[in-house]
């Protein structure tokens, strides 16, 4: 039986204009690409579980693709995922964050079943972000937490479900890094948020991810901080990996730990 490793846990500092200092310091937990294959080992979920607790985070983001699925087996897919869902329901039950967790859909939860994934995530206690926003407020100020459907298999909302006239701080999720590329111009948005790419899975010394699956993504920028025009944006290598190939390569998996801080300069 194939073993996954445990995951890298990478904490990064996200600046963010005017954030309001009641926000300075809010930490979300962003678990990605969990892909499980059902009938597997679970130590690499329940350490990933255990470290997001220990952080004492504000809150969790769930990107999308939590089990294995491919397009062209939908009927196998759906069966995988049920059977791999509910392995994962008792272990992804002890999360615990002080807001609670949020959660986005990916293209492999399409290809099962979208509905389904959805009813799950809500079982687990999750706000599931598809094309809407979340306004979380301390006093009189406030942060925005929006999600985008996957851009490649879902209906998709450019203003990802936000009243593109309200200026309060916002991060977007968006499972694939491209759903960057397909906001609205005038909405705001501080950092999106996603993973998709495994971070290329495999990573050549010298030439970096042959495989990154977004355009928003170079062989050298299939993790991390992408450089861009429209926003900042931080992909996730995430925590598992799809097959027919379950093998990484100078690419760890990742736990991120996002802080929002205000009055600092973000490093280019």
């Amino acid at each position: 039986m194939l073993r996954r490793g445990l995951a890298d846990v990478t904490h990064v500092d996200l600046a963010v204009a005017d954030l309001a200092s009641a926000f300075d310091g809010y930490r979300i937990a962003v678990l990605s690409d969990l892909h499980h294959r059902g009938h597997g080992d679970l130590a690499w979920l329940r350490h990933a579980v255990d470290v997001t607790n220990h952080a004492s985070v504000d809150l969790i983001a769930l990107l999308g693709d939590y089990a294995e699925s491919f397009k062209w087996a939908p009927v196998l897919s759906r069966r995988w995922y049920r059977h791999a869902l509910g392995e994962m329901t008792p272990v992804l039950a002890r999360l615990q964050a002080r807001e609670g967790l949020v959660a986005v859909l990916g293209n492999h939860d399409h290809y099962a079943d979208g509905e389904a994934v959805s009813a799950w995530l809500r079982r687990l206690g999750a706000d599931v972000l598809v094309n809407r926003a979340r306004r979380i407020t301390r006093g009189s100020d406030g942060l925005r937490i929006a999600g985008i459907n996957d851009t490649r298999e879902g209906h998709y909302d450019p203003s990802a479900g936000c009243d593109l006239g309200d200026r309060t701080p916002t991060i977007v999720l968006s499972h694939n890094p491209d759903g960057l590329l397909h906001l609205d111009p005038g909405l705001r948005v501080d950092a999106v948020i996603a993973g998709h790419t495994h971070g290329g899975q495999i990573v050549l010394p010298g030439y970096g991810a042959p495989i990154t699956m977004a355009r928003a993504c170079g062989p050298r920028t299939a993790s991390g901080w992408v450089p861009n025009a429209r926003a900042k944006l931080y992909v996730s290598r995430g925590l598992g990996e799809q097959l027919p190939m379950p093998i990484r390569f100078n690419c760890p998996r990742e736990l991120l730990v996002l802080r929002l801080r205000s009055g600092i300069q973000q490093p280019a």
